[in-house]
């Protein structure tokens, strides 16, 4: 849910003058949201690592650096949960016990 959150901020202050921050923003806002809604593809992990690939150092200004770095770090730390929900139906995605134990 944070990097949805996140990924949607990024688009929409993405000015649109630079091609890679415009769009590779929506793309990783798309890719993210395709995965929390229960439709993710095994290729997704692949694909929003590459996005951010084609974004960070390709801009005009830092925003599209700072929007490829939280997208690079979830998969990172938390690729388990992301390949969890693209597994398993969104209604039936089980909770990580550090998710859970941060919930509680």
């Amino acid at each position: 849910e944070s990097l949805k959150r996140l990924s949607y901020f990024y688009m929409h202050e993405s000015c649109g003058q630079c091609t890679p921050c415009r769009e590779g923003t929506g793309w990783l806002w798309r890719v993210v949201d395709r995965i929390h809604n229960g439709h993710g593809k095994q290729t997704d992990m692949d694909l929003l690592n590459s996005v951010a690939d084609n974004i960070q150092g390709r801009t005009i200004c830092a925003l599209g650096d700072a929007a490829a770095m939280p997208v690079r770090a979830m998969i990172k730390h938390f690729r388990h949960e992301f390949e969890a929900m693209i597994k398993t139906p969104a209604h039936q995605t089980p909770v990580s016990q550090a998710s859970a134990a941060a919930q509680a």
